[in-house]
């Protein structure tokens, strides 16, 4: 692989781009040194952003007002998407600063065959706009800016391990969503498909094993072996998971941090409250702040 590295010329102090280009990825830093608004930013293929230094507001039609971006935070972006950026702190001793990873669907699928996961569960269009802190992709983020910094001579080795590494964990953090993408795309419905449509119609009622084997046609050890060979989880982890995102749906309405815990059969708001901030990053009440 080849990878060339292109800078470009800091002539009116406002922005300088260094870029890393290969066959199926370009990754970019951005530096940006003056305090501006609404800047357009349009995504060709898959990407993924990660905020390094300073501080930026980012609008899209998906969000019901400018949302703050900081380091430690990340986002993904769908391929025909754009946003606009504004910079607020941006100074020319002091620039706003971010990292972006952008994807075609070959290298993607590259990783998910290895991965053994089917072609037809990815689809670049899935999430139009998704905004995340995980603590691990924000590592391997950092690493990458630091390998990206870094003049030696494995250097486009190491960034092409990095990026196949942060594909594994993304593929790993959103192979359950494009599953249930793929399964409603398709006619005929295999067992784990029916599991995975009797949980989305019951999210606010208990769920056990029993109903599931039943929903499935499948005994016990299938269908644990079903749903971690295609979701890569327990059933138990997937209930919770879809409990939490119909939740996270319900708290950008407005409804009550209390009344969304109890409706979705969380018996302890304290139980709630850790496993929503581990999913989403934030507390459910930072949550519903941040959106409504």
């Amino acid at each position: 692989m080849l990878l060339q590295e292109k800078r470009s010329k800091v002539s009116t102090l406002i922005d300088n781009r260094a870029a890393f280009n290969s066959d199926h990825v370009q990754l970019c830093v951005y530096d940006t040194y003056q305090a501006c608004e609404r800047i357009p930013f349009h995504a060709e293929q898959l990407m993924f952003c990660a905020m390094h230094t300073g501080k930026k507001v980012m609008h899209h039609h998906s969000l019901q007002r400018g949302q703050e971006f900081l380091p430690g935070q990340s986002f993904i972006i769908a391929g025909g998407e754009h946003v606009e950026i504004d910079f607020p702190e941006a100074h020319l001793n002091a620039p706003t600063s971010c990292l972006t990873i952008e994807v075609d669907s070959k290298k993607v699928q590259e990783v998910a065959e290895r991965m053994r996961l089917e072609q037809a569960y990815y689809n670049e269009q899935s999430a139009t706009l998704q905004l995340s802190n995980n603590p691990f992709t924000q590592q391997l983020y950092q690493r990458l800016v630091d390998t990206f910094s870094e003049n030696q001579q494995d250097r486009e080795v190491l960034i092409d391990l990095g990026i196949s590494e942060l594909l594994v964990r993304m593929l790993q953090d959103r192979s359950r969503e494009l599953v249930l993408q793929h399964c409603n795309h398709k006619i005929a419905h295999n067992g784990l498909q029916s599991a995975i449509s009797f949980i989305k119609q019951n999210l606010t009622k208990p769920i056990s094993i029993e109903m599931l084997c039943k929903s499935a046609g499948m005994g016990r050890s299938k269908l644990f072996l079903e749903f971690k060979r295609q979701l890569g989880c327990t059933p138990q982890a997937f209930i919770v998971e879809q409990k939490l995102t119909a939740a996270a749906a319900k708290l950008k309405q407005g409804t009550a941090v209390t009344q969304v815990c109890y409706d979705y059969g969380f018996s302890e708001l304290s139980y709630f409250s850790r496993r929503f901030k581990k999913t989403f990053g934030c507390s459910p009440r930072t949550y519903q702040n941040q959106t409504v």
